[in-house]
């Protein structure tokens, strides 16, 4: 861009440009150099020489004939017939005398040309012909010029040649009725007199055309006319007579042509032709011939010679050397600087910084390489439509606060600029207009289905290579999102849960996004087109997956740990042999059972006794029976003539939670639900997913009044915490399940309890530390939304963290349904933390890109980074902070986060991150727990008998004594110890207890 440093845009005048060349806001320079270069090459008049006496004239061959025409090639959209304008109006004022200065590859001496305007061949009526058009331009140009000079006789020529010109003219579609047309011809007097004499004149008429034009110039005092030709390529019908015109008659130097279209289009139009020329009966016969005879037509001889006809066509009508295209706006934005101005902004923005904000504030894309993608997306795209999408976005990218209003104009711009692309995606627009935040995640869900477009558009990224369409819908989808999490935050959650969720699950195989019946079956068991909560969905899904998957007919369920939940127990556990070789390596009874009489009476013994027991135990256990003895507990069952089992060794999760007092009872069952088989039977799932949608429901407690958010956090926490129960595919269509938004107010177990004693001991709900943590978050600044692909991809991390952390999970040392859940919960964090982080352009250790499958060491190592004064202080001002912070801090995650490496695992790992982890976490919550003590969290069983509640740090103890079902390989080592001292008795030793040493002679 030599010719000028900056160009200036001002967006109040979006839809109606300017057409002065030397404006500053006009873009297209370089290709104006072009053409103005073009039409300054020299000129010379046709000279066709004289009649001798050895020839007439009319039979000599035409010198100088050549196709010079111009082609500004473009696509729809680009600015073509503005630029077209621009170019005749500086012919038109001889502005490009000026322009051409100091241009190396102009004409020292530009010729004087003369604009005959701008003709769209769409707009001509259908019996007109494009030459009749130009041949009256120029009488107009001359008739002018008679009257203004008053050179009538000079005149005389111009006025000659065109009444031979007007001879011929029949010889043009749609002029007269031919030249052997009518019954005068069978006269030989007319034959004779008139008849040769018009067939002479109509053969001869691009003779006459070339003199008609030279006489015109000459009158004039011009080198040449300037015409330009629109939208050429739009309709065949026009099109194509203006493109033979071109070939056969419009070739004088003297008449420059310069054509507007693009060059694709051109191409099929001439194809369409030569194919046209072929005739439909011979390709038919060939086509027969070829089917009977294989080998043996022209089938494909002739589709090689179109193709050369229609190349050798446009290079004769359109030379190469002529053709110029209009660059986007990213051209010009690599190669110089562009301004944005308009009224409502303090002062010109520079394209970038103003992208930049539109990206952040419309799209929640702050990340550097996406930030690139967008706005390289965007400038990519027809001039027109980026024109009109930043103009659309001035208020939001201005240097105030933008509000609802001007969220809202900038959404609609995207949403008009992109209608098109939406509606060839199959997308109901108007669905996506003003949509429900509980509505819209379901209308993307049916729509990604319907369109089988989950691999290509569910997270919303902009980064097809050539699909333009997709790349336009993916950008106003993601506005409609961040304008839905801008009002409603927790619907973030909803994303990640509704569409990044089974977005992965296609991405690794577990369904077929593209089979006819997959998809489709799976929604409609979802009912992923309501507006039901996330807790529905997830919950259904597990229903799903139990059936292997979705398989069709299959009436039994496989017991396994999947993301959607692991199976467990519901309440009486039945297969105790499954259930005590799960927990303890040992069975329930027989040769190897477990010593259960071991553990009666060992509250009344030294406490060295009582630790020679539990060092047999794993970690995970251990901290269970270590309180269960401390609470005095006797092991003895209901008789009182023997051990007890079920509550002592082992649970199922709805008994467990009906033991626990009311806090952690609630807290208990949220991941908790049931699953009915095709056989109809019952069977326990325990499901983070569960959990985390609870999380988002109260994350959008924000939104409300503050005087309400204690009623709605007590809602969501009564609601999500019904045990509901819900059926496989096969048992859905032979029963039908509760529904669950219709439940009885009485059925809740602890409804009436807030103010139990046994509730806590400090009279506190845990209703009144989420009310903190929401009204926490609520007083800083509005969450600002993250894009769609952010939340994706901290969706995909978690995914392959939990896959691999479940890999790894050892019988009878990790595997464990408090560890599980204390891992799960520990591998999401760091995906959210670590994508936040990367989100917001922040510098990390390579290391922290690691996904804590063993240990939390990673996750403690990032908050390190975070939250420590030497920490990233710059990512603390981030939306990407926030929203990481936000879900940190959730208060329910007490509940389920061990406390220190002794409760996971026997040896204490480097830098202790479970410890570290919990610091972090207690110091956030610390911040705005006013009421806040030792006792948040804490868990109180109930004995089975009249002792003492037990009581543990969260529910992470009680909920290892939960069996994990479906688990095959197992290792036969565990239990050894506690099957031998059941049989030699206790032996004093010492063991590490809690992260303490314990003495057995203290």
């Amino acid at each position: 861009m030599s010719d000028v440093d900056t160009i200036h845009i001002d967006l109040d005048l979006v839809g109606n440009p300017s057409v002065e060349p030397a404006a500053p806001s006009f873009i297209q320079r370089e290709a104006r150099s072009r053409v103005l270069s073009a039409l300054a090459r020299p000129i010379d008049e046709p000279r066709d020489g004289v009649e001798d006496g050895n020839r007439p004239l009319t039979l000599n061959v035409l010198r100088g004939r050549r196709h010079d025409a111009i082609l500004v090639s473009a696509r729809r959209g680009e600015g073509k017939t503005t630029f077209l304008a621009s170019i005749l109006n500086t012919v038109q004022h001889g502005d490009y005398q000026k322009l051409l200065t100091g241009n190396s590859n102009a004409n020292s001496s530009p010729p004087q040309l003369y604009s005959l305007g701008l003709i769209d061949p769409t707009l001509i009526e259908t019996k007109q012909n494009i030459v009749i058009v130009v041949i009256d331009r120029i009488r107009i140009a001359t008739e002018h010029g008679r009257r203004r000079s008053g050179r009538s006789d000079e005149y005389v020529i111009v006025a000659s040649a065109l009444r031979k010109l007007a001879q011929g003219l029949s010889l043009l579609d749609g002029i007269g009725e031919g030249l052997d047309a009518t019954k005068d011809w069978l006269d030989p007097d007319f034959v004779l007199d008139r008849g040769l004499e018009d067939a002479s004149a109509a053969h001869d008429f691009e003779r006459r055309f070339r003199d008609f034009v030279r006489a015109a110039a000459r009158y004039l005092d011009v080198n040449a006319f300037v015409l330009a030709i629109d939208d050429v390529d739009t309709w065949f019908e026009r099109g194509w007579p203006v493109l033979e015109a071109l070939r056969k008659y419009l070739v004088t130097p003297q008449l420059r042509i310069i054509l507007s279209g693009d060059l694709n289009l051109y191409a099929l139009l001439v194809r369409r032709q030569q194919w046209g020329q072929m005739g439909e009966a011979f390709l038919r016969a060939e086509q027969m011939r070829e089917v009977a005879e294989p080998g043996t037509s022209l089938i494909r001889k002739i589709g090689s010679m179109v193709e050369a006809l229609q190349d050798q066509y446009l290079v004769k009508v359109a030379p190469p050397e002529n053709r110029i295209d209009l660059k986007p706006l990213s051209y010009y934005d690599e190669i110089g600087e562009i301004q944005l101005s308009a009224k409502r902004l303090n002062s010109p923005i520079h394209l970038r910084i103003f992208l930049k904000r539109l990206s952040d504030r419309v799209l929640g894309v702050r990340y550097q390489p996406d930030l690139e993608l967008v706005s390289r997306q965007l400038l990519q795209m027809p001039t027109r439509s980026v024109l009109q999408i930043l103009a659309g976005a001035v208020d939001v990218c201005g240097d105030n606060q933008p509000s609802n209003d001007a969220f809202s104009t900038a959404e609609n711009a995207l949403r008009h600029v992109a209608w098109t692309a939406l509606m060839s995606v199959g997308l109901d627009i108007e669905k996506t207009r003003n949509s429900a935040p509980n509505a819209i995640i379901g209308v993307l869900g049916e729509w990604l289905t319907q369109s089988k477009l989950w691999t290509s558009l569910a997270r919303l990224h902009p980064d097809a290579v050539d699909a333009d369409n997709r790349n336009l819908v993916a950008l106003y989808l993601t506005a409609v999102l961040n304008g839905v999490f801008r009002a409603s935050p927790g619907r973030s959650v909803d994303y990640l849960l509704r569409i990044a969720v089974i977005r992965e699950k296609i991405d690794r195989g577990e369904i077929m996004a593209a089979a006819s019946d997959g998809m489709p079956r799976l929604f409609a068991h979802l009912a992923a087109g309501t507006v039901e909560s996330s807790l529905q969905f997830v919950s259904r899904l597990a229903a799903w997956e139990v059936t292997e998957g979705g398989r069709e007919g299959i009436r039994r369920t496989i017991s396994q740990i999947r993301l959607s939940g692991a199976s467990v127990p519901l309440t009486r556990v039945r297969e105790r042999n499954a259930a005590t070789k799960e927990l303890y390596g040992l069975e329930y009874d027989g040769k190897q059972a477990l010593p259960r009489d071991l553990f009666r009476g060992l509250k009344d013994r030294v406490e060295s006794d009582q630790a020679q027991v539990l060092s047999t135990l794993s970690p995970p256990l251990r901290g269970y029976h270590a309180s269960l003895l401390k609470a005095g507990w006797g092991y003895d069952s209901r008789r009182g003539k023997e051990a007890g089992f079920q509550v002592y060794f082992i649970n199922g999760v709805e008994d467990l939670a009906e033991r626990l007092d009311r806090n952690s009872g609630l807290v208990a069952r949220i991941p908790m639900h049931r699953i009915v088989s095709g056989q109809a039977a019952e069977s326990g799932n325990y499901s983070f997913l569960r959990l985390l949608s609870t999380v988002g429901e109260l994350i959008d407690v924000i939104s409300a009044p503050a005087s309400d958010r204690l009623n709605q956090v007590a809602r969501i926490l009564k609601s999500s915490s019904q045990v509901r129960s819900y059926p496989t595919p096969v048992a859905a269509h032979e029963t039908r399940s509760e529904d669950p938004a219709d439940f009885d107010d009485e059925d809740e177990v602890g409804a009436d309890k807030d103010r139990d004693p046994f509730a806590s001991h400090s009279g506190w709900r845990v209703e009144d530390i989420l009310v903190d943590w929401v009204n926490e978050h609520a007083t800083r600044r509005a969450l600002r939304p993250l894009a769609p692909v952010t939340l994706s991809r901290m969706w995909t991390r978690f995914t392959y963290s939990f896959q691999n952390m479940r890999d790894e999970l050892a019988h009878g040392k990790t595997r464990y349904l408090g560890v599980l859940m204390h891992r799960t919960v520990i591998a999401f964090l760091h995906s959210v933390g670590y994508e936040a982080l990367r989100a917001a352009n922040i510098d990390t250790r390579r290391s922290l890109a690691n996904n804590p499958v063993t240990s939390g060491a990673v996750f403690a190592r990032l908050l390190d980074e975070v939250y420590s004064s030497e920490g990233k202080a710059e990512f603390l001002e981030t939306p990407e902070f926030a929203f990481f912070d936000l879900i940190f801090s959730c208060p329910l995650w007490a509940y389920f986060l061990a406390r220190d490496e002794a409760q996971e695992v026997a040896v204490p790992r480097p830098q202790e991150p479970n410890d570290s982890i919990f610091q972090h976490y207690a110091s956030r919550l610390d911040s705005f727990w006013q009421d806040g003590d030792a006792s948040f969290a804490e868990t109180h069983l109930r004995s089975p008998k009249a002792e003492n509640s037990a009581v543990f740090a969260g529910l992470y103890f009680a909920l290892n004594t939960v069996q994990l079902q479906g688990q095959s390989d197992q290792d036969g080592r565990v239990g050894t110890s506690l099957a031998a001292l059941g049989r030699s008795g206790v032996r004093r030793r010492v063991v590490r207890i809690s992260g303490n040493d314990v003495d057995p002679q203290s």
